[in-house]
């Protein structure tokens, strides 16, 4: 008998060796096949215990499982703590979570989500019925927030495009927000109004990007394209005045405003933030691009809407270790930042490897398996290569 009548090897459940949270908004489809190849551990199912890694270091120890019903408790108004960092190292898993996590509250009903129901079921019965209550008694998506702190971008825009994009692909009016940053209806505007000279003329300003593609890209608040078209008319002699204020905390309470909570489409926001120390470094010494004092201004718009915003923030290190990662003169400004994300409940992720080779594995005659390994002579051989092997 060969090995390959026994088990297959399910080489799709590893996505060239990484997963990127950016395919949430990016590559829908791609995200819900990794969503669903997801491998979830509980706290009895290949679980690491606390004592294996130590308490010196104060963090709580956790598994998948309990982390994500920890996080939709915080959702949907269970626990009151808005602010979550979980600490794990690099290559562990973090992105492929934070992935899972937003396509399972995103859409709540769907295939995906009933998939990784299904994975954290053979991990945790009880963790997957108590999660399945929450997220379906409450009959709501979630408005998800996807960030990846090694792209270097401008929060505010990047938040905003998400909300947006999220509002209009599930048929809601984006007005509030539209009219809380007229600059983009402005420029809308000025496109239109524009004669096929001029727009001729600013089509191959903006690359040769079509003017009815430059319009979309307008409505969805895409930064770049505003800054191309407000260069063209400014030179022009017409630029573009931006009349209100957007800042994360002003995009952030219209959102839940307008758009969160009883009688409204969604029950709550949930910000993930991939990588959130990497962006802390780049946010401190890139402010003019990231924005002044803009992870601040998140601190204390989720603050401030603690019962409907929630903020998952993944770190490789302990956050003070990114302060000694930037030059002297940045020093102070991201100590602000760290000292206020500080107050964070702070999770250690286990990781192990036996839960991913038993996923990745499929038994095809476990009778065969069985017959082999679960019996008492094949125990005690184990036992007596496991003492071998420490």
């Amino acid at each position: 008998m060969k090995l390959n009548q026994i088990v297959e090897f399910k080489s799709e459940r590893l996505f060239n060796g990484a997963v990127n949270i950016d395919w949430f908004t990016s590559d829908p489809q791609r995200a819900d096949l990794a969503s669903e190849a997801f491998v979830f551990h509980g706290p009895t199912y290949h679980g690491v215990k606390q004592e294996e890694i130590g308490y010196s270091h104060g963090h709580k120890l956790v598994d998948n499982a309990s982390f994500i019903k920890a996080i939709i408790d915080r959702c949907v108004g269970v626990e009151d703590q808005p602010f979550t960092l979980a600490i794990a190292g690099y290559g562990t898993g973090k992105s492929h979570l934070g992935l899972t996590i937003a396509s399972l509250m995103k859409s709540p009903n769907s295939k995906t989500s009933e998939k990784v129901l299904h994975a954290i079921s053979n991990a945790d019965k009880e963790i997957a019925c108590s999660i399945q209550k929450l997220i379906l008694d409450r009959k709501k998506p979630t408005l998800v927030v996807a960030l990846n702190g090694m792209k270097g971008f401008d929060l505010t825009a990047e938040i905003v495009r998400q909300i947006i994009h999220t509002l209009k692909e599930d048929g809601h009016d984006t007005k509030a927000l539209d009219d809380l940053r007229p600059r983009f209806k402005q420029a809308i505007s000025l496109v239109e109004v524009s004669n096929e000279v001029v727009r001729e003329e600013l089509v191959k300003y903006c690359s040769n990007t079509p003017v009815p593609r430059i319009i979309e890209e307008l409505g969805k608040q895409e930064e770049v394209v505003y800054k191309e078209v407000h260069e063209f008319f400014e030179k022009k002699g017409m630029p573009i005045r931006a009349l209100s204020g957007d800042s994360v905390k002003d995009i952030i309470d219209i959102a839940v405003k307008e758009y969160c909570g009883k009688e409204k489409p969604y029950g709550s926001i949930l910000i993930l933030f991939d990588e959130f120390g990497k962006y802390t470094e780049f946010a401190t010494v890139k402010s003019q691009i990231a924005g002044t004092g803009v992870l601040q201004d998140l601190f204390e718009s989720v603050q401030s809407n603690s019962s409907l915003v929630c903020f998952v923030g993944f770190i490789q290190f302990e956050l003070n270790a990114y302060v000694g990662r930037v030059a002297s003169e940045f020093k102070n400004e991201i100590v602000r930042y760290v000292t206020r994300y500080q107050s964070a409940d702070k999770l250690y992720l286990s990781i192990n490897l036996e839960t991913l080779i038993a996923n990745l594995i499929e038994k095809k005659r476990s009778d065969l398996l069985n017959q082999k390994f679960d019996t008492a002579s094949s125990f005690s051989q184990s036992k007596l290569t496991i003492e071998k092997m420490s």
